[in-house]
C-alpha cells in the first residue's frame, strides 16, 4: 500500500494552523483553559483536513483479483456450433478460474453485454438475419469488440480478455485496439471460432495492377473460395457488360488464383466487377466483388530500332501493355529536343553510332535532365565502344550518350585471340586494289598484341596459306613481309578457303576466333551457310567485306549473318585499311560477346512484379562497364551488366546490354516474360507528366455505417508549378444520389485536403465542383459481401493479437490465472472522506462555541 498527493502544493496552507494557537494565547474569552485548547485542536485538525482534501491524496493498495471478459464473435460468417462451443468453453474457465469479476460481450457490426452462456447460446441458435436480434450480425469489428472488452474490466483488479473469433474483421482496425490494449497492459487471450459451411462458393478478392492504362491488356488476378468440389464461371463485368470470361473448377481449400485479361478503352475511374457463376450456390451475396480500376492514359514511346524489320517484337509487346509505340529506323532518330517532346520513352536498339549526331545526343541529355524523360539503350552488334581508330566517330564511347547512361561503353578485357584473314588476290584484285588490302591486313596485324595469333589465307581457283595460324609477338615481321609479297592471279573461288579458315580455328585454343573475307567477284555456288553455321557452332564469327560492283553482295552479305558478323559494301578501295583495322580491334576485344548467357539477378528493383525464375538464356550481349552508383538489375554470370539504370537530372535511363529482337533474344522472344519485363523497364522510365488537377483519398477504418475520408486535391499550372491560395471544393456523391460538398484546405504548396464522413454502405464517386474531367474522379465500392466469405480463421492475425498483448492462443485457467508475480494496483481517493472529516470538525467547532465544558458546579 502506498499514498500519493495529486497536488501537494496545497500543504502549504497548513502554516495556518500555528496562527490557531497564537489566537489562542492572546485571546480574551471566558470559556475555561481546557476548552479553549480543545476548540484549538479541533480547528487545527479541520484546517489539516482542508488542506489534505485540497492536496488530493491517492491510496494505491495491491490487488491480484481477476476480471476476465469474453469477447465472443456472432457475426454471420461464425458455425452456430462455434458460438455453443465458446459458451461451453467459458463455462469450463469459469468454474475453473472462479474470477472475482467476469462478463461475456457479443459483438458483430456493433455488441451487447450478456447476463449469462445461455444468452450467447440463445444468439447462436436464432435466425442471423432476425430484426430485433441484440446485435448486428452483419460485420466483424474487432476494433470495437477489444475497446467494449477493455471498458468491462473491473477497475483494481488484473485484467484479462479472452476474444472469440475467426479473425476476419470487415470493419474496424484491429491492430489500433490491440496496441492500445497492450499499452494498458490488458492481455488479449484468443480462440479461433470454426466458420460456417453450407456448401457456399464466393469470389474472395479481386487484385489488380497499380498502373492499368487505356488500350492495355491487364491482368486481373480473382480469388475464388469454395467449401465443395464445383464447376462454373468466373466473368469479369463492367456497368453489366461482360468483358472477359474463364471457366473454373473450384475445390476446398485455400483460395484457387484465375488470371484474366482484360482491356479498358478510356481512361478514367471503372467499376469493375468480378463474378462467380455456379449452379446450386445456396447464397448469393457474396458471388459478386466490385473494384475500382483508375485507368490511365497511354504513355507514348519512339522505338528506334537498328534492324527496322525486327522491331515487331518489341513494338507488340509493349503495345499489348498499354504504350502508344512509333518505330522508326536508325535514320529517325530526334535531332531536336522539339522533336523529343511529344514522347515519354525514347528506345535506341541496336543504333549504330553513325545514326545518332552530337546535335541529337545533346538534345536527348537536355530532354532526359530538364523535361524528365527517359532513355533506354538496348545493345546488338552495331552498338560500338570505340570506333576503328582513336579519331573515328563510329562508337558511343566518351559521348554525349555514354554520359547519360548507368554504363560506359567499353571493353572489359582482352581475350586470347584467334583471327583468320581470307584475302582475294584473283585478277580482279590487281593494281591499287591489292596494294590497299595488303596495306590493310598490314595495319591489322599492327593492332593485335603479342598474344594474339593471325593467319592469312588468300585465294583465286586455288587457296594459299600466306601466314599459317601462329603467334604475332616475335612474327609480326614475318608476317607483315608474307603480306606484301602476296600477288595477284586466277579466278574467284570462295568456299574453299573459308572452309581452310574453320579447320585451323576449330583446334585453335582461343577466347575468340574471328574470320574476315574479302573478296571483290562472284563464286561458283556452294553449301556455304552450312558450312558458316558449323563455324558459328564451333564459337567462331565471320565478317565480310564486298569491294566493287562485281562482287557478290548478296552472298557475302548472307555469309556475314550467319556467321553473326558484320558485312560491309564499299566502293572504294581505300575504305579496305580501316575496316580491316577495326575488324581486327573488334576482334581483340570484342565489343560484343556471342555466346550462351544466363542472366543473374542482381536486384529486383523496378522488376519486382516480373517472374525471373525461368528467364531463358540470351545469345550475346554488347560490351560495357557499369558506372559507379548506378543499379545493376542483371549481370552475366561472369559479372558484366546486362540491365542498368539510373536517375539523371529529373529522368532516368537504362542500357540493355543484349537486344530486344530475333538475334540475341530469340529465346527470350517465346518467353512469357518478355513483355512483362520490357514493360516494367518502360514503366521505371516514362516521363512522369505531371496532370494540372489530381485527386487521392485515404480511406480510414469503417466504424459502424461511418466511412471517414481524407480527400486530398494537388494543383499545379502548365508549367508544373504549384498553385496556391485556391479554394478547391470538393464533392462525394453517395449512390443513393445524395452529395456533400466540403472545401478544401491548403496544407501544403499547392495541396489541399478535406475530410469527410461517408455511408460506408454506399458506393461514391468523389470528384471536384466545376471541374467535368472524368478521368479526375475517383470511385469508393463498398462491399456488402465481405461477411460472407467463408475463410478459415486467421491464425496469423490471432497470433499476433496474443503476442503484441503479450498473452497466449487457446488459454485454459491456469494460464489466465498467472500473473508472473505481477499484480493489480487499486487507487482510491481519499478527499472525499478528508472532506466529510472537515465538516464533522466544523459542526464540532461550532458546539464548543455554544456549548461550555470543563465547568465545576
Amino acid at each position: 500500500m502506498s499514498l500519493s498527493l495529486t497536488t501537494p502544493a496545497a500543504l502549504w496552507l497548513l502554516i495556518v494552523v500555528p496562527l490557531v494557537w497564537f489566537g489562542l494565547a492572546i485571546a480574551r474569552t471566558n470559556f475555561n483553559p481546557r476548552q479553549r485548547r480543545l476548540q484549538a485542536v479541533v480547528r487545527s485538525l479541520l484546517l489539516a483536513c482542508l488542506a489534505l482534501a485540497l492536496a488530493r491524496p491517492v491510496i494505491s493498495t495491491g490487488s491480484s483479483r481477476l476480471s476476465v471478459v469474453f469477447a465472443v464473435d456472432v457475426s454471420h460468417s461464425i458455425a452456430s456450433q462455434a458460438i455453443a462451443d465458446a459458451a461451453d468453453r467459458i463455462d469450463a474457465i469459469a468454474r475453473d478460474l472462479r474470477p472475482t469479476h467476469m462478463r461475456i460481450v457479443a459483438f458483430g457490426r456493433d455488441d451487447a453485454v450478456l447476463d449469462t452462456t445461455d444468452a450467447l447460446r440463445a444468439i447462436g441458435k436464432a435466425d442471423p438475419e432476425a430484426p430485433n436480434a441484440p446485435v448486428d450480425r452483419s460485420a466483424s469489428d474487432l476494433d470495437r469488440a477489444l475497446n467494449e472488452a477493455r471498458g468491462e474490466l473491473a477497475p483494481g483488479h488484473v485484467p484479462r480478455v479472452v476474444l472469440f473469433t475467426d479473425g476476419r474483421q470487415t470493419q474496424g482496425d484491429v491492430q489500433t485496439a490491440a496496441a492500445r490494449a497492450a499499452a494498458e497492459g490488458v492481455p488479449v487471450f484468443v480462440e479461433a471460432m470454426g466458420v460456417r459451411d453450407i456448401g457456399d462458393a464466393w469470389v474472395d478478392r479481386v487484385e489488380l495492377p497499380a498502373r492499368v492504362s487505356a488500350g492495355a491488356l491487364t491482368r486481373a488476378v480473382v480469388a475464388l473460395g469454395s467449401q465443395r468440389d464445383v464447376s462454373g464461371r468466373v466473368e469479369i463485368r463492367e456497368a453489366g457488360r461482360v468483358l472477359a470470361t474463364q471457366p473454373v473448377e473450384l475445390h476446398p481449400g485455400p483460395p484457387a488464383e484465375v488470371s484474366i485479361d482484360v482491356s479498358f478503352d478510356d481512361a478514367g475511374p471503372h467499376a469493375v466487377e468480378a463474378a462467380l457463376v455456379v449452379t446450386g450456390d445456396p447464397l448469393d451475396a457474396n458471388n459478386t466483388l466490385t473494384r475500382e480500376a483508375y485507368v490511365a492514359a497511354r504513355s507514348r514511346v519512339l522505338y528506334v530500332e537498328g534492324a527496322a524489320a525486327s522491331a515487331k517484337y518489341l513494338q507488340g509487346a509493349l503495345g499489348e501493355s498499354g504504350f502508344d509505340v512509333t518505330v522508326r529506323d536508325s535514320s529517325g532518330v530526334p535531332a531536336t529536343r522539339a522533336d523529343l517532346d511529344p514522347w515519354d520513352v525514347l528506345i535506341l536498339s541496336d543504333v549504330p553510332r553513325t545514326a545518332v549526331s552530337d546535335g541529337a545526343m545533346a538534345a536527348m541529355a537536355d530532354w532526359v535532365e530538364n523535361s524528365g524523360g527517359g532513355l533506354l539503350v538496348a545493345g546488338g552488334d552495331s552498338v560500338f565502344g570505340e570506333g576503328a581508330t582513336p579519331n573515328d566517330k563510329d562508337g558511343y564511347r566518351n559521348t554525349e550518350l555514354e554520359r547519360l547512361t548507368p554504363v560506359t561503353f567499353e571493353r572489359k578485357d582482352e581475350p586470347e585471340v584467334a583471327l583468320v584473314i581470307v584475302l582475294d588476290r584473283s585478277w580482279s584484285m590487281a593494281g591499287q586494289v591489292m596494294e590497299l588490302c595488303k596495306s590493310a591486313a598490314q595495319a591489322a596485324i599492327d593492332v593485335l598484341t603479342d598474344e594474339m595469333s593471325v593467319g592469312v589465307i588468300t585465294f583465286n581457283d586455288t587457296l594459299n596459306w600466306d601466314v599459317t595460324l601462329r603467334n604475332v609477338g616475335r612474327n609480326r615481321q614475318q608476317i607483315r613481309d608474307a603480306v606484301a609479297a602476296i600477288q595477284p592471279a586466277g579466278h574467284t573461288l570462295i568456299f574453299p578457303a573459308v572452309e581452310q579458315a574453320y579447320l585451323a580455328l576449330k583446334d585453335a585454343r582461343a577466347r575468340a576466333k574471328h574470320v574476315v573475307l574479302l573478296s571483290d567477284g562472284r563464286s561458283y555456288p556452294d553449301d556455304y551457310q552450312g558450312l558458316v553455321e558449323k563455324m558459328v557452332a564451333a564459337k567462331m564469327t565471320v565478317s565480310s567485306i564486298a569491294v566493287g560492283p562485281a562482287a557478290d553482295v548478296e552472298l557475302l552479305t548472307n555469309i556475314a549473318k550467319w556467321g553473326k558478323g558484320r558485312s560491309y559494301v564499299v566502293e572504294d578501295a581505300k575504305e579496305v585499311p580501316q575496316i580491316f583495322v577495326k575488324e581486327a580491334k573488334d576482334a581483340a576485344t570484342p565489343a560484343f560477346d556471342e555466346k550462351a548467357i544466363k542472366p543473374v539477378v542482381k536486384a529486383r528493383g523496378f522488376l519486382e512484379g516480373v517472374d525471373l525464375t525461368r528467364t531463358p538464356a540470351l545469345r550475346g550481349r554488347t560490351a560495357t562497364v557499369i558506372k559507379d552508383g548506378a543499379l545493376e538489375l542483371l549481370s552475366t554470370e561472369d559479372g558484366d551488366p546486362l540491365l542498368a539504370f539510373w536517375p539523371v537530372g529529373i529522368g532516368r535511363t537504362a542500357v540493355f546490354a543484349s537486344d530486344v529482337k530475333d538475334r540475341w533474344a530469340t529465346d527470350w522472344l517465346r518467353w512469357k516474360g518478355y513483355a512483362p519485363f520490357f514493360t516494367a523497364i518502360v514503366r521505371a522510365l516514362e516521363r512522369q507528366r505531371r496532370p494540372l488537377v489530381a485527386l487521392d483519398i485515404e480511406e480510414s477504418a469503417v466504424h459502424g455505417t461511418a466511412r471517414p475520408l481524407v480527400v486530398g486535391v494537388e494543383a499545379r499550372d502548365e508549367n508544373g508549378n504549384y498553385k496556391d491560395l485556391l479554394k478547391p471544393v470538393v464533392r462525394v456523391r453517395a449512390g443513393g444520389g445524395e452529395t456533400v460538398e466540403v472545401t478544401a484546405q491548403q496544407i501544403a504548396p499547392g495541396r489541399y485536403e478535406a475530410r469527410v464522413v461517408a455511408d460506408a454502405r454506399k458506393p461514391l464517386a468523389v470528384s471536384l465542383v466545376g471541374n467535368d474531367d472524368p478521368s479526375i474522379t475517383r470511385l469508393i465500392v463498398p462491399d456488402p459481401g465481405a461477411e460472407y466469405r467463408f475463410r478459415a480463421a486467421d491464425e496469423d492475425l490471432l497470433r499476433g493479437i496474443a503476442q503484441l498483448t503479450g498473452a497466449r492462443i487457446s488459454p485454459d485457467a491456469a494460464a489466465l490465472a498467472a500473473t508472473g508475480g505481477a499484480g493489480r494496483t487499486a487507487r482510491r481517493a481519499m478527499w472525499p472522506g478528508l472532506v466529510l472529516a472537515a465538516l464533522a470538525l466544523w459542526f464540532a467547532d461550532i458546539l464548543l462555541r455554544r456549548i461550555r465544558l470543563f465547568e465545576v458546579g
